[in-house]
């Protein structure tokens, strides 16, 4: 009897490689840290599979896939991150590799392909069908669990409004629609308890009677309502799915409004005789074909093309349509373009994968040229009657100069009617005219990308972020006053230093950034004026070598910034601590945590404090240094003159409390306790002007 298939893998995290072990027939897992010893024992030619991530350096990748490409029948399989792929791909083009596999991972894709290069059986995932029907029910779950909660979140701000006696018919209106809505979703998981709890908040919430000596009773059910959630959803009884009622899960993109008035699709098929049979086909009938046989040409093709169609085939070498299909579904500059899969393979489970990828449609070859036309048909008129006119850059997925001056124009003016703040901030790449000069113009592009996708991620939907050309980007932030915006900048520096460039001769890229930040009406009353007045601060922090890259208009560059925000959560609960940033951040509020009182005290005393905060919500039972003893400090520093305390704790003796407001504490919070009660007497402290 033969052995078990040998696979060799490195930098894969801990729970895919046990999935893999689990799910694969017998394979016997060798994992590697070293690339030496891995390379070493990849050219013996005893395994049958390599499995590699760029997690690795790229070198030792190399290294590794040479030494086993050496040894006889040898597959290699490559992970890489989606953000990344094209310099990964460029990196890895003089080495032989079988199949690349884009992360996030899609994880039965993978398996089902690294099955077939070891030539293994691939095991269900459940050993009996309520355990798959419990696991798709959980999978499920997982999917409505994010707009469950945002809708207490809204519950829970009707609750506050209903304590502070300003609630209106509407948001009652509207919050009993919402518990409906909870009620839904948990009878659809099995969740009893919150059902009752959901239809009784919209009874509530649905009664004339309604009023602010109500708001208590309502917090605490919110809070019974969330813990009723967090448990595991109950299956139901089993059904067929029906994978033509799929529909993939759009990102609202934006896309230059003069493609879509186009004709251009895309076909990637690695049959030559296939393409070239589209391209005669559709060209005939007025469209503009492009072909594409290897389909790791995928994304100079789809920069280059700008198509208002995709026609994918499933199978493929080295990478399946599928990973394409959610290349393009994550990639906010293209998850609106039309995505049609053309394949033989028309059982259930291929149709699953193509529609869980984010397809359009799908034909079955061989295919009826006037069915396949309707199809397309249909979908570049839908896409036409669905989009609104936008003006965003091909190249970097943000906002134009115009259209951002446009959007930024309207935040001004609703700042000056709510008297709210406004910042602009300005980014730069530094040295981005040398890097054409030095790498080419593909790297200089790519820096630009990269960045154009890390911002719209690094802010709010309110925010406007907008390319203004060359190296220079703008964002406008509502609600921010420039010190915060400042603090805001100075993290996206960082963050864009940790970016990961490949110049053609495999060099590794690393690029810095500077920037500079404005406020609306003091430093300028209009976007030119701010721009420019950022600019100058930039300049200045660049003359005098500040610490930090990034300047405020008015204020003389000195050392690293002190953040500022509206409350700073000192606990070790992380459950709890999650839940409060949550419901404060969607509120606008700015938020620091930290999960011991040594770091917190650290954070917020000292002579220029990592963090000065209007209101600091302190545990007492905490690691490293108690919460009384934090407060101590805070008392030593003055800070408690300047900050609001509230302690939050599950001790409730007479002796804590008032050791806690004698050191200078505000209030006293016993756990476990209503969010939106905390909520209320958070914004309440701030009303009242005890902050910065």
């Amino acid at each position: 009897m033969a052995g078990p298939v040998k696979v060799l893998v490195a930098g894969l995290p801990a729970e895919m490689v046990r999935e893999i072990g689990l799910r694969l027939r017998d394979v016997a897992i060798s994992e590697f840290e070293n690339s030496q010893q891995m390379g070493r024992a990849a050219a013996h030619g005893e395994a049958r599979l390599v499995i590699l991530s760029d997690n690795l350096p790229t070198e030792d990748a190399i290294y590794v896939a040479r030494r086993a490409k050496d040894a006889d029948d040898m597959r290699i399989a490559f992970l890489i991150s989606m953000h990344q792929a094209e310099n990964a791909l460029h990196a890895l083009k003089d080495i032989h590799v079988d199949r690349f596999f884009l992360v996030p991972v899609d994880t039965d894709e993978m398996l089902r392909e690294l099955a077939k290069l070891a030539g293994v059986e691939l095991l269900p995932a459940q050993a009996s069908h309520a355990e798959h029907i419990a696991s798709a029910v959980f999978a499920a779950w997982d999917r409505a669990k994010p707009g469950t909660f945002q809708k207490i979140d809204k519950l829970d701000d009707a609750a506050i409004a209903l304590l502070d006696n300003r609630v209106t018919d509407d948001d009652k209106k509207t919050a009993a629609q919402e518990a409906l809505a909870i009620a839904d979703v948990a009878a659809r998981f099995g969740f009893q308890k919150a059902v009752g709890v959901a239809r009784d908040l919209a009874e509530r919430f649905g009664s004339g009677s309604l009023s602010a000596v109500d708001g208590l009773a309502v917090s605490e059910q919110l809070l019974a309502l969330r813990q009723s959630l967090t448990g595991l959803p109950t299956p139901p009884a089993p059904s067929t799915p029906d994978p033509s009622s799929a529909t993939p899960a759009h990102v609202t993109a934006a896309m230059d409004e003069s493609q879509l008035e186009g004709k251009r699709i895309l076909v990637v098929d690695d049959e030559a005789l296939v393409t070239r049979g589209l391209s005669s086909l559709l060209s005939r009938r007025g469209l503009v074909v492009t072909p594409v046989n290897d389909p790791l040409r995928f994304w100079t093709a789809l920069e280059e093309a700008k198509p208002n169609l995709v026609l994918l085939d499933l199978e493929m070498p080295k990478i399946s349509g599928v990973e394409l299909c959610r290349v393009i579904r994550s990639d906010r500059r293209w998850s609106e373009l039309p995505v049609i899969f053309l394949s033989g393979h028309t059982d259930q489970v291929s149709v699953q994968r193509i529609f869980s990828a984010g397809a359009d449609d799908y034909v079955g070859k061989p295919f009826v040229p006037a069915e396949l036309m309707m199809r397309i048909e249909n979908r570049l008129t839908g896409v036409k009657a669905r989009k609104a006119p936008v003006e965003t850059d091909p190249l970097t997925g943000l906002a134009t100069a115009l259209k951002a001056t446009e959007l930024i124009d309207r935040f001004l003016r609703l700042a000056r009617r709510k008297s709210d703040p406004y910042s602009i901030a300005v980014l730069q790449i530094d040295a981005f005219g040398s890097l054409s000069q030095n790498f080419g113009r593909g790297v200089a592009e790519s820096v630009l990308r990269g960045v154009g996708a890390l911002l719209p991620k690094s802010f709010r939907a309110e925010d406007v972020p907008g390319w203004w050309g060359g190296p220079d980007f703008v964002i406008g932030m509502y609600g921010s006053p420039k010190d915060a915006a400042a603090i805001k900048l100075a993290q996206i520096c960082a963050k864009v230093a940790e970016l990961n460039f490949i110049a053609d001769d495999g060099r590794r890229i690393h690029i810095a950034c500077s920037g500079g930040v404005a406020q609306y009406q003091t430093d300028g009353d209009t976007l030119a004026a701010l721009h420019e007045e950022a600019i100058k601060a930039m300049e200045r922090a660049r003359e005098t070598g500040a610490k930090t890259p990034v300047g405020i208009a008015g204020v003389k560059p000195t050392g690293p910034l002190t953040r500022r925000v509206d409350v700073a959560i000192v606990d070790d609960d992380a459950a709890l601590v999650s839940l409060l940033q949550h419901a404060m951040e969607t509120r606008s509020m700015r938020v620091a945590t930290y999960p011991d009182g040594e770091t917190a005290a650290a954070a917020l005393t000292g002579a220029s404090p990592e963090v000065q905060a209007s209101v600091i919500l302190l545990g007492i039972d905490i690691p490293a240094l108690n919460g009384l003893d934090v407060l101590r400090r805070l008392k030593a520093a003055e800070i408690t003159s300047k900050s609001s305390v509230v302690m939050l704790t599950s001790r409730t003796g007479e002796r804590d409390v008032l050791t806690a407001l004698e050191l200078g504490a505000l209030d006293h919070i016993a756990k476990p306790f209503s969010v939106p009660v905390l909520m209320h007497k958070v914004r309440t402290v701030l009303k009242q002007g005890q902050s910065w």
